[in-house]
């Protein structure tokens, strides 16, 4: 017994142990997790802590940037001509919390019901869906770009959000055509089978485009721009799932047509210029000015770069959907932007210049078909067809700071036609009619077209000769036309190209000085001081002048003046398509049609690509002067072309070659129609005024500028107006006074001026004639000159005595200088009247009672 007691106890003793050691294991198992969890937690807390906490309120807070509305655009007197007005747009956002079937649903349904409102109030949803219905009923995928790279960046990203596969990346061929697209995406967005595509794609457009913003859902996609106050009113009351309006700008012009030119108009950026902008902060919705006033003062009058931008906090929850609004910091305008001009001197201007091409046009038709059936009639009867005026700028410039007052291109143009997107009709009259070729009409011409100046630039060359001293100032020439240039090195006649005097009567312009040649416009004084000059100091006189450079005027677009010499017609250390003129490319294809026949005579294939780099060659030998260069010439023959050298002698072609070669060489002749504003010279209508001015103010060749004072939204003064001057010519009084006097009498009647008979008796009676000077130019255009087709100039300054205006008007094909007169006598007629409302005999004493 004792030993069974022994035994019992011992197995008593082990199970009671067993559960005390099951604890201890069970113990420690639990500190051991309890110590990975601490360690855990520690991590997490502690060593990870912050860049959790970062990620947390990364993922849990956004921002929605906001952006100021554009500055607005005053004339010199205050007047506004373009602002930022209030508007609606409709939004759609789906809620980040219903992405259910049911909910797309509800959504197709609620965007049908808003679509048919916003049509119904004239409205238009966007059009942004990339696919597209041919004629045919073909569909395809339309992406908005020529660019490779972007076309399948586009089609990747538009498969990925709309859930389609893509098997191979490489292979865009693989990737799901525009017709399955379409039906998926008509099944997967529940839009009704019975809705025809035109119907359809609206909706696509909008969800397309909310898919590919889906990042950032908790921002409303907008789906129609600047809703009537009606649809407004009918959507607030239907209360769709997902539609919203909300308040947003457009830009107004009040003035329309008038000063477009200047004003210039906005646009959506454009694939070109996306990237330049998205990086200063805009969004490809966002407007930027793409001509005038807008363009070239953009970052002034915008209010969507990062500087201008305010931002709306919110906290939104993991589909995106807001829970909170944190902050919210208003965003910036634009700045205030004022211009030099007076708007109603503008809308006298472009009033001026239609009335005078539309006159001008009447005088031709009248010239040319006299009995009006259509048929040419005369000397002009050889000719199927006629340029005749349809366009033309006026330039009006303070002759004594530069500024500029106004500034008219006909025919113009209703910048809001860009903000409410152009028509059929409008896209015809703008770019593809067949008049808008002729007449282009968002061409600002007063500072874009460069033409022969004609005889408007007699005055610089005669204060050239006087300032160079090759002519005298009472120093007499007699007409003796025709002109025979002469050359300058041996004093030897040539006999090629003589001048003739625009009138009949040599006679009539025997023993002419300055003064009196640029009363009679004198052909053959004015060549004979070009002769004397040479091309190089008349071609600086036109520099100094300001004729060869632009006028600085703060404008999208200006041309810059053609003078003449041997780089401006053909400069061989550039390539034939990068020369002054179009005269080298027409020599260069001219010699690849001689090169060719060679060829082709020699029985051999030509070669297009030798054959242009040999034509290159050869015209890289004009450098002013081809004498003892044959030789040259049969070496490159033969090294690009193969030709042997004795069939080159054999042949005639080496002097066919030099013929051609010959027409880029600088010549005396050239020299002397420069100096009566023919050759190769061209300038711009801005310039002309410029020019003009600095004859009138004595001498000081003014920048021309637009903008008179720049604003801030705060008040801060960021540009202030101060004449800035180009060039100060140091020229004796009695040199420029000879001039101003010549200009005073070409308007005067008594003197037998070429313009004296050109102005209304009315004007003539007020005693306006008298108070200005003036000098017209008719330059002919082209090899065979037609008289109809002349380009029409008229430079004017006013009043003679301290004169405050100058004034160009230029109208192509405007027949003759002084067919331009009426432009004038409009605008001095304006001017002088406000003139005389601001002289002390017409102010009312504070005192006196109005009569």
């Amino acid at each position: 017994m004792a030993r069974k007691k022994h035994g019992t106890s011992k197995n008593s003793s082990s199970g009671e142990r067993k559960p005390i050691v099951q604890i201890v294991i069970f113990a420690c198992l639990i500190a051991l997790l309890t110590g990975v969890l601490i360690k855990a937690l520690y991590d997490l807390t502690v060593v990870q802590g912050e860049s959790y906490h970062e990620r947390g309120d990364r993922e849990a807070t956004n921002t929605i940037v906001t952006k100021g509305r554009r500055g607005t655009i005053y004339d010199r007197n205050g007047l506004v001509l373009a602002y930022d007005e209030t508007c609606f747009n409709v939004c759609f956002m789906r809620d980040g919390n219903n992405r259910t079937d049911y909910y797309s649903a509800v959504y197709t349904e609620a965007l049908i019901e808003a679509i048919r409102l916003i049509e119904e109030g004239g409205g238009s949803t966007i059009s942004t869906c990339y696919i597209k219905q041919a004629g045919d009923g073909t569909l395809y995928y339309d992406w908005g770009s020529e660019n490779e790279r972007t076309i399948k960046a586009r089609y990747k990203n538009f498969c990925n959000v709309c859930g389609f596969n893509i098997p191979n990346a490489d292979d865009m061929s693989t990737w799901i055509k525009a017709e399955d697209a379409y039906l998926r995406l008509r099944r997967m967005w529940f839009i009704p089978e019975e809705l025809p595509f035109e119907e359809a794609v609206k909706i696509l457009s909008i969800r397309q485009e909310v898919l590919l913003n889906d990042y950032r859902s908790y921002e409303p996609v907008v789906i129609a721009y600047d809703v009537s106050d009606e649809t407004v009113a009918k959507l607030e009351m239907t209360d769709l799932p997902g539609i919203a309006t909300e308040q947003s700008t457009r830009r107004v012009y009040p003035y329309g047509t008038t000063a477009a030119h200047i004003i210039g108009y906005c646009q959506r950026m454009n694939e070109e210029n996306a990237e330049e902008y998205t990086k200063l902060g805009y969004s490809y919705d966002d407007y930027i000015g793409v001509s005038g006033v807008e363009a070239t003062m953009e970052q002034y009058l915008t209010g969507c770069t990062t500087e201008h931008q305010g931002q709306t906090v919110i906290k939104t929850n993991a589909n995106k959907s807001i829970i909170e609004t944190v902050s919210v910091t208003p965003p910036t305008d634009g700045g205030r932007v004022t211009l030099t001009i007076d708007l109603q001197f503008q809308t006298v201007a472009e009033a001026a210049l239609e009335h005078v091409i539309a006159a001008i046009y009447e005088k031709q038709i009248a010239r040319i078909d006299p009995d009006g059936d259509g048929v040419y009639d005369g000397k002009y009867s050889e000719y199927d067809e006629l340029e005749l005026a349809k366009t033309g700028a006026i330039a009006v410039l303070d002759c004594n700071t530069g500024e500029v007052l106004a500034l008219a291109s006909y025919p113009s143009y209703d910048p809001n036609w860009f903000i409410q997107g152009i028509n059929p009709e409008q896209a015809e009259y703008l770019y593809t009619g067949e008049e808008a070729a002729k007449t282009t009409p968002t061409r600002n011409k007063a500072i874009s077209m460069k033409l022969a100046p004609g005889s408007i630039f007699k005055m610089c060359t005669g204060l050239a000769g006087l300032m160079e001293g090759v002519v005298g100032i009472n120093e007499q020439i007699d007409d003796e036309s025709p002109f025979y240039a002469w050359d300058p090195e041996t004093h030897e006649r040539i006999d090629q190209n003589p001048v003739k005097c625009w009138t009949s009567y040599p006679e009539r312009h025997a023993g002419q000085t300055v003064v009196e040649a640029l009363k009679n416009s004198c052909n053959y004084y004015f060549c004979e001081v070009a002769n004397r000059l040479g091309i190089e100091n008349l071609a600086e006189w036109t520099r100094r002048l300001g004729l060869a450079s632009r006028t600085g005027v703060e404008l999208t677009g200006e041309a810059t003046g053609t003078i003449g010499g041997q780089k401006d017609l053909y400069d061989n250390a550039k390539l034939y398509n990068q020369q002054a003129t179009s005269l080298p490319l027409l020599v260069y294809r001219s010699l690849s049609t001689l090169l060719t026949g060679y060829q082709e005579s020699r029985g051999v294939e030509p070669d297009e690509e030798a054959i242009g780099r040999c034509a290159e060659r050869l015209m890289e030998l004009q450098d002013g002067t081809l004498a003892g260069k044959g030789a040259d010439v049969r070496l490159i023959l033969s090294d690009e072309l193969g030709i042997p050298d004795g069939i080159s002698r054999s042949k005639n072609w080496v002097q066919q070659i030099m013929s051609l070669l010959n027409e880029l060489q600088w010549k005396p002749t050239l020299t002397v129609r420069t100096g009566i504003g023919q050759s190769i010279l061209q300038v711009t209508p801005i310039a002309a005024a410029r020019y003009t001015a600095a004859i009138a103010n004595g001498g000081t060749v003014y920048d021309a500028h637009i903008i008179r004072s720049i604003v801030s939204e705060a008040g801060e003064s960021l540009y202030s107006f101060e004449p800035t001057v180009f060039n100060a010519i140091d020229a004796p009084k009695n040199y420029l006074d000879a001039i101003r006097l010549g200009m005073a009498e070409v308007v005067s009647p008594e003197d037998g001026g070429t313009a004296g008979e050109a102005f209304s008796k009315e004007f003539a009676e007020k005693g306006y004639l008298a108070k200005i000077s003036g000098k017209t130019g008719s330059a002919q255009v082209g090899n065979q000159p037609i008289d109809v087709q002349n380009t029409g100039w008229f430079v004017a300054f006013a009043p003679n005595d301290e004169p405050e205006i100058a004034v160009c008007v230029c109208i192509p094909n405007g027949y003759s200088g002084s067919s331009t007169a009426g432009a004038i006598e409009e605008i001095m007629m304006y001017y002088f009247s406000k003139l005389d409302a601001r002289s002390p005999e017409t102010l009312v004493d504070p005192d006196d009672i109005m009569p």
